[in-house]
């Protein structure tokens, strides 16, 4: 009898300390200062705007900084380089595309930073190198149809639900019109993309190619997780893999 009152108070008494540890993880990473990301263009070609909610859109320019929140759109012919810091990492917005950065906050925990990031792509592509982020941060792409969870990755996202995986981790819940949501996994290398007519498939090696030269030639070179760049040209329009178009 009196060992069995032993244990239960042993396994009460860490029960407790596992609450109590719990907790104060908690209340350490709800005390941690969270403050909101900057996002850095760092480079544009042709005509390219950007506005806040009930702004007017204005010309962007290389070296200027935006806020979480803003609106960025670009015309034929055009793109922009944009660097949200180096938790997160650079995004090329391409031609006829509008991307609103909804969120992005990051928080010191002391033993790490989370950073969440949410971008809503309502129209056009974009380039996206993710860099590798912390297990409780978040990076979400926001489309028409659906919405994609990234892990440290670079990959191409196109506001008609098309992607494309070059390395890293995705998870994309896929909502047609009228349909059901439904979860899809794509994890590379291989390469790998997402059509909502094929689902999950290898990349062929021209589409790879074509993926790859367009993160190396831009308004700013080649989009790198850092923000460094090296002078190139505009990007040759994509060819979806699903559509031909």
């Amino acid at each position: 009898m009196r060992l069995q009152t032993t244990l239960t108070s042993k396994v009460t008494s860490l029960a407790l300390s596992a609450v109590m540890a719990a907790g104060l993880a908690t209340q350490l990473f709800a005390s941690a200062p969270t403050q909101p990301g900057k996002i850095e263009v760092k480079a544009i070609r042709g005509q390219v705007t950007s506005f806040i909610p009930g702004g007017t859109p204005a010309p962007l320019k290389a070296g200027t900084m935006l806020s979480p929140g803003s609106t960025i759109k670009t015309g034929k012919d055009s793109a922009a380089d944009l660097f949200l810091g180096k938790n997160v990492g650079s995004i090329r917005i391409e031609e006829n595309s509008t991307l609103s950065i909804d969120k992005l906050t990051v928080t010191d925990t002391g033993a790490d930073s989370v950073v969440d990031t949410q971008l809503n792509l309502s129209e056009g592509t974009i380039l996206a190198n993710v860099n590798k982020l912390s297990a409780a941060s978040k990076y979400e792409i926001k489309v028409p149809n659906g919405v994609a969870g990234i892990r440290g990755t670079r990959l191409l996202a196109s506001a008609n639900s098309y992607f494309v995986l070059l390395d890293g981790a995705m998870v994309y819940v896929h909502v047609p019109p009228g349909g059901n949501p439904t979860p899809y996994t794509l994890q590379a290398p291989p390469p790998v993309y997402f059509s909502p007519l094929e689902g999950v498939k290898h990349a062929p090696m021209d589409l790879v190619e074509n993926v790859e030269k367009r993160f190396k030639e831009g308004p700013g070179g080649t989009v790198q997780a850092t923000g460094r760049t090296t002078a190139a040209t505009l990007p040759e329009t994509y060819v979806s893999p699903g559509t031909g178009k």
